[in-house]
């Protein structure tokens, strides 16, 4: 894709409906000192929250909008994606997580979406390419090998297919 958000981009897809599609972008981290919440003064829970760890472009809908992936399964406020990974927002839960160190866990800013019908527009015209999920893809692979890690598990050499279409 030549839109620079999108532009090697993997995409973790939450929701997929007959009324749209929601993702959260995995590989493109923000600088924390870029961002500014309005908030921030009044909770040093949320403050201590991402001073430790690594935050991420979910993508560019509701940017000042805090939502985390993470494995603890059957938890209240959180919505099952599949059946080790949920999705949340719910900030009081993530500094409970924060206390324990046997779960994985990713925030972002923001998320990426869809209208109905447009996803499967852009997956038709080969703006992307499709795979089920991989928990070491989301969690655990540095950030910039995760695009390269995704391309790769799909058999192909991505190099090798151009990004220049044909002209009738």
């Amino acid at each position: 894709m030549k839109d620079s958000l999108f532009k090697k981009t993997v995409i973790f897809i939450c929701e997929h409906d007959k009324h749209g599609a929601m993702g959260l972008i995995i590989n493109k981290e923000i600088n924390k000192k870029d961002v500014l919440f309005s908030n921030q003064e009044n909770d040093k829970g949320l403050i201590q929250v991402l001073n430790k760890n690594n935050l991420f472009i979910g993508g560019p809908v509701l940017t000042d909008k805090i939502l985390f992936l993470h494995t603890i399964k059957k938890i209240a406020d959180s919505i099952s994606i599949s059946k080790d990974v949920s999705v949340s927002s719910d900030i009081d839960m993530l500094k409970s997580i924060l206390k324990t160190s046997d779960h994985q866990y990713k925030l972002f800013l923001g998320h990426s979406g869809w209208s109905k019908g447009q996803l499967e527009r852009e997956i038709e015209n080969g703006d992307w390419l499709i795979q089920k999920s991989i928990n070491s893809l989301i969690f655990e692979k540095k950030i910039d090998h995760i695009w390269g890690e995704a391309t790769k598990s799909l058999g192909i050499e991505i190099n090798d297919i151009s990004s220049i279409t044909g002209q009738s």
